[in-house]
């Protein structure tokens, strides 16, 4: 039985998500076109992100800070149902914060606008313009790793104190990969608290970061299920 009240669980899911948000969507909002930062400077940032906040509210929360993250371990058997949606809930709104904290400090910059504010999307928003269906793909492919990593340390009593480190390696992988194809969510609270200061074609685009990674969780989850049930 969890030690912590299920309202400091979900207070520990909204600010660790609100920094997974505010630090990693930030680095790429305002350093990204940094010559030193680029694609690599905001993958690390993002790892960096995760792996602090593991480690800040992970003996807390299990520090999912991520629907997919937590749909995985509901499938896994290694989560209560009761407190999915609580934990989905305090994510979204944790995202939220990071978000307007952001634009508050980006609305300081002369000519500042949202359209390009980190937002995810496909085709002539994806950076290198892939289709719909290969960014899908990529989501849900890369998420289902990235899920089933998260799933495999936490749940090895010799990984569980070092998790936070391959965990922010993971995502860190996760974005090399895919920021030049969906500029990187596998993670739809992520997409949505970008979306909704991007608007426009970034809610339109937003359903393909919310279903793939979450169908990505959810096949994780199964696939460590079978993985740890004992064969005797």
């Amino acid at each position: 039985m969890n030690r912590y009240s299920l309202a400091k669980r979900c207070f520990a899911e909204a600010l660790g998500t609100a920094w997974l948000v505010l630090m990693g969507v930030g680095t790429a909002v305002i350093s990204g076109t940094v010559p030193w930062v680029g694609v690599t400077g905001v993958a690390i940032a993002f790892g960096l992100s995760l792996l602090t906040a593991a480690y800040t509210f992970g003996s807390i929360s299990g520090c999912h800070i991520n629907p997919a993250v937590t749909i995985g371990f509901w499938v896994a058997k290694q989560f209560s149902f009761r407190d999915v949606l609580p934990y989905i809930g305090s994510q979204i709104l944790g995202g939220i914060w990071g978000t307007t904290i952001l634009f508050l400090i980006c609305m300081g910059k002369p000519g500042f606008t949202t359209a390009d504010f980190g937002s995810n999307g496909v085709e002539i928003h994806s950076p290198g313009n892939y289709s719909w269906w290969a960014c899908a793909l990529a989501e849900f492919i890369v998420t289902c790793g990235f899920v089933l990593l998260i799933l495999s340390v936490t749940s090895s009593p010799a990984l569980k104190l070092s998790a936070p480190i391959p965990i922010g390696l993971g995502l860190t992988l996760a974005h090399l990969i895919l920021i030049p194809v969906t500029n990187a969510s596998v993670n739809p609270v992520r997409s949505l608290a970008t979306a909704i200061f991007t608007q426009d074609w970034a809610l339109a685009d937003l359903w393909i970061f919310i279903v793939f990674p979450i169908l990505g969780g959810v096949l994780a989850g199964m696939v460590a299920r079978w993985l740890q049930e004992p064969d005797i």
